[in-house]
């Protein structure tokens, strides 16, 4: 059983809002996780195992001994490093048939500014990236990251946590949310603003959530010869989400969410629809748990809706459900089981809603203190609203951490990924392999 710390010193702590700055991903490792290499075989839904050491995974454990200590400067931390993979894709494209290989290159150099303060906490971020394909200059991209979060400890029981954030993206070949058919990697510049408030009374908690997205794509040409505008893609979503929750006791509690987003496009028209705007809300009750030092997790269940501001297409609902379970079968395996269900957009496929259903399960392991390794499984079912098209993603990925000191880090990774669906131009299998090379100061 975990012991709850008095109310009068737990929310002070600064590790609070660095817990509540994860959600937001303010750092280049905004958490201990262990993110593997390829986003293919990130899990659905990020790892928020319960705080305390028993309650944690294996890729989820700050591994101290192993951890680069950092530059003091001024009250101030920085952890500079550097990223540099080296790897193999045999379906560049994500092509049915025709495919074409390559191997790949990526440096990346990266850095967190975090401040060292009693009270309140700041933290600065940035990264730069340049992937270079040794087959086709045009997958070669520049991609970055830069924020700014912080988090203020207004009284012992409220905080206030914020963030900007502007990165540059490239789509992923056979993303059913990508151009996937141009001729060359399209970019999407990302602008993120987001506030919330955390409040504790007895043994209630409030948090209140709003966040601004603006994404801007690039205009590139298809392989038919056509344009694809950016413009026709361009969107902003404005949304707000709260959670009341109440601890039943120090290992259950219950929590009741909701909220409401609304997506507006550069250019309502589009996709045969005089206006693709939509907005909606959503509504869940679920429970977090952690049994003993084996059983953790969360899960809810709720609605969503999405209304398109064309009546022609009406609009968009459905049952909605999320859950997560950590099970450490010892302190050196653990299971990871995660589900997750609801509603999402896109300018471009058969239609502009869909409703994703994911599963994915991974297994965790400790082979000795300075090795780990995992593999993974997941399926990924997209039902497009207003459309008999459905596409399936199979993905399976096995990966390894090799901590050589606290200044290096060794990772290797595979993953073989399978879309199948009614469109049959879309269908392919990829298998990408990566190693990886980490140097932190």
């Amino acid at each position: 059983m975990t012991t709850r710390a008095p109310s009068s010193i737990r929310p002070l702590s600064v590790s609070l809002l660095a817990a509540a700055l994860t959600a937001y991903a303010v750092g280049v490792d905004a958490q201990t996780y262990q993110r593997p290499i390829l986003t293919q075989n990130e899990p659905a839904i990020e790892p928020t195992d319960r705080t305390g050491e028993d309650q944690l995974g294996v890729m989820t454990r700050d591994y101290i001994d192993f951890k680069a200590p950092g530059i003091g400067v001024s009250g101030f931390t920085l952890a500079p490093r550097l990223v540099t993979d080296i790897g193999f894709i045999d379906n560049v494209y994500a092509q049915p048939t025709k495919t074409k290989s390559s191997a790949i290159g990526i440096i990346a150099p990266e850095a967190v500014l975090r401040s060292q303060w009693s009270r309140h906490l700041l933290e600065a971020a940035a990264r730069v990236e340049a992937k270079r394909y040794a087959s086709t200059k045009a997958e070669n991209v520049e991609n970055y990251r830069f924020s700014l979060g912080g988090g203020l400890n207004l009284t012992s029981e409220t905080q206030i946590v914020g963030l900007v954030k502007r990165e540059r993206l490239h789509d992923l070949r056979g993303d059913p949310d990508s151009a996937n058919r141009a001729t060359e990697a399209a970019a999407t510049d990302v602008t993120v603003g987001e506030v919330g408030l955390r409040h504790e009374f007895g043994r209630f908690n409030i948090q209140l959530d709003n966040t601004l997205k603006d994404y801007q794509y690039q205009s590139v040409m298809g392989s038919d010869g056509r344009l694809i505008d950016g413009n026709d893609r361009n969107f902003m979503t404005l949304g707000s989400r709260g959670r009341l929750s109440y601890e039943v006791n120090p290992d259950f509690v219950l929590f009741g969410e909701g909220g409401w987003q609304n997506r507006q496009y550069d250019r309502a028209s589009g996709n045969g629809l005089k206006s693709r705007d939509s907005k909606g809300p959503e509504a869940g009750a679920g429970v977090n748990f952690a049994l003993s030092a084996l059983w953790s997790g969360e899960i809810a269940v709720g609605y969503a809706q999405r209304n398109i501001e064309d009546s022609s297409f009406g609009s968009v609902s459905a049952m909605t459900a999320r859950a997560q379970l950590l099970w450490n079968l010892t302190r050196a395996t653990s299971i990871r089981a995660q589900a997750l269900r609801g509603i999402g957009e896109a300018a471009t496929g058969p239609s502009i809603a869909y409703v994703s259903t994911t599963y994915w399960l991974g297994l965790e392991h400790q082979l000795q203190s300075d090795f780990l390794v995992g593999a993974n499984i997941s399926t990924r079912t997209l039902d497009y609203a207003k459309s008999r098209e459905e596409t399936d993603i199979l993905s399976v990925g096995a990966r390894a951490t090799w901590f050589i000191s606290r200044n290096f880090r060794a990772q290797a990774e595979y993953n073989f990924s399978r879309r199948d669906g009614t469109i049959p131009d879309a269908n392919f299998d990829r298998n990408i392999g990566m190693v990886r090379l980490v140097s932190s100061f």
